[in-house]
């Protein structure tokens, strides 16, 4: 403790001697005289005022050092996800699981006693702080995912304020989501000592690893299912793979496992018959002294569409350019094509035109109308267009851009404004905007091939966008860029349309050997431009939907939500009621959490296995604003039992790479006693200098007029003026 002034201690002194000539000169002769210890008094309580004066004046600081402790503190984290529970013993035999180890850590680390704090946390996908050690009995090593990496962060950022110095990390080191805590541990604020529970021997065990399959099928259409296996030390064995949907067998076939550690492929396949999200099983024969049964089958969906996209194709004549669009749309498995090239003016070669175009999906003009188009057919075709069927027009040198302009100039995102029928070489540039629009996600083709594709034929009338159309690609005219479009797309609405003004695409599909790596171009550009015109837009407005269609059993089901009003301005305000009803009927009421501008989230928790249907209802002010509705499912299979051993090695690398120590469950009880040994986990001794500005203290100023006032008192008894 140390006192200083601002002022210099020798002038100080020297003012106090003054203050006490003042104080002697005062008193030394009062009227009328008082007895000495009176007159002492009296100049005590006057020199001590002025003193007190004096030294604020000075600005006395007082400086000492606090000393605060803080125990060292170690954190525990605790694996408590699913493959813990996973029993020594074969899967029928009632044997100890690794979940026991964990706890018998615990407990010897509590007998044994440590010097300092202990936090606790159980962890799988996401962190949960602890009462205390008594709380790991309720652990019950259910949690879908292991996230390590997580769970260290958590503790760096609960615990920056402590005296962190360690944590001691339980579990079986089989991590299946999030970073590597490798990377994190080299960076770690503090050691990290692992205790490896579980059996890190391989044990023999048969196992579904992977299901690979369309995400969408179609009713009536046959759908392969590839299913990889995984078997450890059951080679020779005859399994049989099976596919179930609500117990009923649709498909199976039979494989011998190679020998030792090693994976097989086989194939199945089976015929969807309903649409929808529909829900399937992969199952495997139980074999003898296997590790787990519970990853001898995995649950997959699959979305199923009541049939094939339908492509009405209208084409104004026979020609090159037709009949490769008419190959590479029929190549599309997933596409229905139905062709009309048009004859003469009241017939096409297919047939006769149906009467309602309505019922297709999308329709491409392949150079239609031409110049023996019927008034009847483009009224019809008009109508279509107008009501909302996506369009796809195809520029050729049968198109007539007159009966463009008479008939179709208000449903096309682009029409001629001075017809001619004229055409020129020119070469097809894409635009900067082109650059990252999902028809241009085309995969393997270089800028530089692309640059070298053929020029296609460009009709010399004055093609002019829609003021809501947006051009995708310019043309090139004798090495001369020019701003006229040869690509437009449109949004309109609910509709969406495309227009391609180059004749002669036909050349792109007969490309020569030195320009093979540009061949996929063309079919991926037609292909991506089907998509985007038949993908419907999305005006409704509420949209609640599950953040996938297929949960893992044991993982928490989420939904995300938007609410709009009519005029699509996001409402932040508004009742969202979820309602999700179970495969047996059971419904389960939710309301959604608003997150502001619009957005709405909801956490339904574990659900158990099965297909579920859900339907939203958003209100406001009691009134309905809409509503939505779909469905997801929910798998039996979790992560965690796709590994059955334990992982020693990655528990000694996080350990070692972060200064920590690497133990096994027989050599808890030596934890304290080597954490102790280590230096590191020690008290924090934190010394720290408080001034205190005596002069800004209002105690002193008291006591001045304390003094003052008890000087009057005395004078005035005593009879002094």
């Amino acid at each position: 403790m140390a006192l200083s002034f601002g002022l210099h201690p020798l002038l100080l002194l020297l003012c106090a001697l003054g203050a006490a000539g003042l104080t002697y000169w005062m008193y030394r002769s009062p009227v009328p005289p008082l007895p000495p210890l009176r007159r002492g008094l009296l100049m005590g309580l006057r020199f001590g005022a002025l003193f007190l004066i004096l030294f604020l004046l000075a600005e006395p600081v007082l400086r000492r050092l606090h000393r605060d402790v803080r125990p060292p503190v170690l954190a525990v984290l605790l694996d408590d996800s699913q493959s813990l529970s996973l029993t020594a013993a074969d899967a029928d035999t009632a044997g100890p699981s690794f979940g026991t180890a964990v706890q018998e850590v615990v407990r010897r680390l509590r007998q044994e006693g440590l010097t300092g704090d202990v936090r606790y946390f159980a962890f799988s996908n996401d962190v949960t702080p602890l009462p205390g050690p008594e709380a790991i009995d309720s652990l019950h090593f259910t949690g879908a995912r292991t996230n390590i990496a997580r769970a260290l962060d958590r503790v760096r950022e609960d615990l920056q304020t402590d005296n962190l110095r360690g944590v001691l990390l339980i579990s079986d080191g089989q991590v299946n989501t999030g970073r590597n805590p490798l990377y994190l541990a080299e960076r770690y604020p503090v050691p990290i000592h692992t205790v490896t529970v579980g059996d890190t021997t391989s044990r023999r065990d048969l196992q579904i690893r992977r299901i690979v399959t369309n995400d969408i099928a179609y009713v009536d259409t046959e759908l392969p299912v590839q299913v990889g296996l995984r078997s450890i030390d059951y080679g020779g064995e005859l399994v049989t793979v099976t596919l179930l949907q609500q117990g009923q067998v649709l498909a199976s076939t039979q494989t011998r496992l190679p020998t030792g550690t090693a994976e097989v492929q086989t194939e199945l396949a089976f015929t969807p018959q309903e649409e929808g999200l529909q829900q399937w099983t992969v199952a495997v024969t139980r074999l003898d002294g296997e590790a787990t049964y519970r990853n001898n089958s995995e649950t997959f969906t699959v979305r199923v569409l009541e049939s094939k996209r339908r492509i009405l194709l209208l084409a104004a004549a026979p020609g090159p350019d037709v009949a490769a669009l008419r190959r590479l749309l029929s190549a599309d498995p997933h596409a229905e094509v139905s062709a009309f090239i048009q004859k003469d003016r009241a017939t096409f070669y297919e047939g006769p035109f149906p009467e309602d175009v309505q019922d297709y999906d999308v329709i491409v003009l392949a150079g239609y109308p031409g110049r023996t188009a019927s008034a009847a057919v483009l009224d019809r075709l008009r109508q279509a267009l107008d009501e909302g069927t996506p369009a796809l027009f195809l520029l050729t040198r049968q198109t007539n851009p007159r009966a463009v302009q008479d008939y179709l100039a208000d449903v096309l995102p682009v029409a001629p404004e001075a017809v001619r029928f004229s055409y020129l070489e020119a070469s097809f540039v894409p635009t900067p905007a082109a650059t990252h629009h999902p028809v241009f996600s085309i995969p393997d083709v270089p800028p530089s091939a692309v640059a070298q594709l053929p020029p296609l034929l460009y009709n010399e009338s004055r093609w002019r966008p829609t003021p809501d159309a947006r051009v995708l690609a310019t043309v090139r005219v004798r090495g001369i860029d020019l701003d006229d479009p040869i690509l437009v797309l449109r949004r309109r609405g609910t509709q969406r349309s495309a227009a391609f003004l180059g004749a002669g695409t036909w050349r792109w599909t007969n490309l020569p050997d030195d320009l093979r790596e540009a061949e996929t171009y063309w079919p991926t550009l037609l292909s991506n431009l089907l998509q985007w015109v038949t993908t419907p837009e999305d005006d409704r407005p509420v949209r609640v939907r599950p953040i996938t269609d297929l949960f893992a059993g044991g993982e928490s089901v989420e939904f995300t939500g938007q609410v709009y009003d009519e005029s699509l301005n996001p409402i932040p305000d508004a009742s969202v009621a979820v309602q999700v009803t179970a495969p047996d009927g059971t419904q389960y009421p939710y309301q959604m959490e608003s997150l502001g501008n619009g957005r709405y989230v909801l956490d339904t928790g574990v659900l158990p296995e099965g297909t579920y249907r859900y339907t939203a209802t958003a209100r406001r002010d009691g009134a309905e604003i809409g509503s939505d509705r779909g469905t997801f499912a929910v798998g039996a299979l979790s992560l965690e039992f796709r590994e059955t051993r334990a992982d020693a090695a990655l528990m000694r690398q996080i350990a070692a790479r972060s200064g920590g120590l690497a133990f096994s469950p027989e050599a808890a009880r030596a934890i304290p006693t080597r954490l102790a040994a280590s230096g590191s986990f020690e008290p924090l001794v934190i010394e720290e200098p408080i001034e205190t500005e005596l002069w800004r203290r209002y105690v002193f100023l008291a006591l001045i007029l304390l003094l003052l006032t008890m000087e009057w008192f005395v004078r005035k008894r005593s009879g002094m003026v």
